[in-house]
């Protein structure tokens, strides 16, 4: 395995910067090939006889990452459900889940901890470091070292090792030059806001009375008739029915989703991969970790917040592919106007040699001074694109100037900061929920299975409550989601007991429980009769 020489800077720079301190973060752009500077790095550590753990915090990316260290031929062992610390490898893939759940049972921790998309669960990571031996070093990995919340990952992290830009990786053939269409669309300033994402009734309304779906389709059909695809959309429902509606046109779209089993998922990956299928549509499950290459081009029809989200998105359709000329991008919903620079209000911040990332936390962005070398792009009135030059080299059009969108002005320390419910959080952390909560109700279930149970995975069930201002019952209720017929009060009197509540609330609870079992069967037995 050879390194490329940007490649080599990082290591090298990442090998001094740990001699001063103890934690810091690699930045390497999408695509840039952050896989051969993991296993170089690993390579060195295990020639030295240390340990490394590459914690992930998905099981998607356990696989993945796994795969990726395998096809550059580092020797490594996984820790996961049903796997365990091996002796024989010093250098492991780890699953943050079952990493928490193992504090006690961990034999030899790491000398060097990797933690794969750092700017995610950073809570969870400081939470793992106050374990680590004080010796062990920690090295976080993003392509967007930034977090929607506003924290800085400065919290946990020394210092961090800018990787080289987008346009510097398109200049020499790394990545795939891009081209961004941006469709216009009126009245997303006025869709409510819900947490850290716009309200999904009203935008999926707005989108059917705008016609943007059908806007999407004839984009593609007039700019990039066939190509493959990956569509990106706000939630489940609607990536179903884009994915129908450009089967009605013509197409072989498909929707991928997390409910869907791992082997359909890679089935139909695997189909696009082959050029067997036009397009995927998805909500959450292809904007980080999916590496498809032969993907030209990408729809856009999901707004949000997330700088990192957005960069990740566009992210996808950047790696190289035999016959590739260009990636496409189509911004069916002012994604641009939302993360552009002020400095380069008409430029998407993909085309800019440096993009400001917030990694100490929320700050007001400085204006930075224009570099006369950046280039300088004009939106084409007849197909959106945003080119450089006097005329669109798509359909020769002259240019226009779109009028930057107004960035609000948020002074954070103003705001009360208020629980988030799940439904509205950030897709990256809905989905880290969402894992958090499956896993500790599996564990649960496990130990009922013996008749006992389980302290750990109650109390990971509490976390979560807390973490989401839920009442207490939630947590007893899904728990038992899968067995309803009797009342569990050992599970009631585990939760008041992890509280610090009196029994006295198990009791009620318990008492509550049976009256609601007692009504619901007297309706029951009077519907019967009617």
């Amino acid at each position: 395995m050879k390194l490329r020489p940007y490649q080599t800077n990082t290591v090298n720079e990442t090998r001094e910067s740990l001699k001063q301190n103890r934690a810091l973060v690699i930045q390497a752009p999408t695509g840039s090939g952050k896989t051969p500077i993991v296993a170089d790095i690993c390579n060195k550590i295990n020639a030295n006889k240390k340990r490394a753990w590459i914690v992930v915090p998905r099981k998607e990316l356990l696989k993945q990452g796994s795969e990726q260290l395998r096809a550059v031929n580092v020797p490594h062992g996984i820790i996961a459900p049903g796997q365990n610390e091996s002796r024989a490898y010093l250098v492991h893939v780890v699953s943050k889940d079952t990493l928490i759940r193992r504090y006690n049972k961990i034999k030899n921790w790491p000398d060097v901890l990797f933690f794969d998309e750092c700017h995610l669960y950073l809570d969870r990571q400081i939470e793992i470091v106050s374990h680590l031996p004080e010796s062990s070093k920690i090295i976080g990995l993003s392509a967007t070292p930034e977090r929607l919340d506003g924290r800085g990952l400065s919290e946990l992290y020394n210092d961090w090792i800018p990787g080289p830009s987008i346009p510097w990786l398109t200049e020499r053939d790394y990545l795939t030059p891009l081209r961004y269409f941006s469709p216009p669309i009126e009245g997303l300033e006025n869709i409510k806001r819900r947490g850290t994402e716009y309200d999904i009734n009203d935008l999926n309304e707005l989108l059917k009375r705008r016609k943007v779906y059908g806007e999407a389709i004839k984009h593609y059909k007039k700019n990039a008739d066939g190509k493959p695809a990956l569509v990106f959309c706000r939630d489940v429902k609607s990536a179903y029915e884009t994915a129908d509606r450009f089967c009605d046109a013509g197409y072989k779209f498909f929707c991928i989703e997390g409910k869907m089993s791992g082997k359909k998922r890679k089935q139909l990956i695997e189909a696009l991969s082959r050029g067997e299928i036009h397009g995927l549509t998805n909500c959450e499950i292809a904007t980080y970790g999916l590496d498809v290459p032969r993907v030209e081009i990408g729809i856009g029809l999901r707004p949000t917040l997330s700088r990192a989200l957005y960069f990740q998105m566009i992210g996808r359709i950047l790696r190289p592919f035999p016959g590739k000329t260009h990636g496409i991008f189509f911004d069916h919903v002012n994604n641009l106007f939302e993360h552009a620079d002020p400095s380069f209000p008409n430029v998407p911040p993909h085309f800019l040699n440096h993009i400001d990332w917030n990694f100490y936390g929320t700050e007001k962005r400085k204006r930075a001074e224009k570099d006369p070398e950046e280039m300088s792009l004009r939106l084409c009135p007849e197909c959106f694109l945003y080119f450089e030059g006097p005329k669109c080299p798509n359909c020769g059009a002259s240019a226009m100037v779109r009028k930057p969108k107004e960035v609000d002005q948020i002074d954070v320390d103003l705001v009360e900061q208020k629980p988030i419910p799940l439904k509205d959080r950030d897709p990256e952390e809905k989905r880290e929920f969402i894992d958090r909560i499956s896993t500790a109700a599996q564990d649960f279930q496990q130990a009922q299975e013996s008749g006992e149970i389980n302290p750990g995975a109650v109390g990971d069930m509490i976390k979560i409550a807390d973490e989401l201002n839920y009442n207490m019952m939630w947590v007893y209720k899904r728990l038992t989601a899968e067995d309803r017929k009797t009342i569990n009060v050992p599970l009631l009197y585990e939760i008041a007991r992890q509280k610090g509540y009196k029994k006295g609330w198990a009791y009620h609870q318990m008492n509550k429980l049976k009256e609601r079992e007692k009504e619901k069967s007297e309706l029951s037995q009077a519907m019967g009769v009617l």
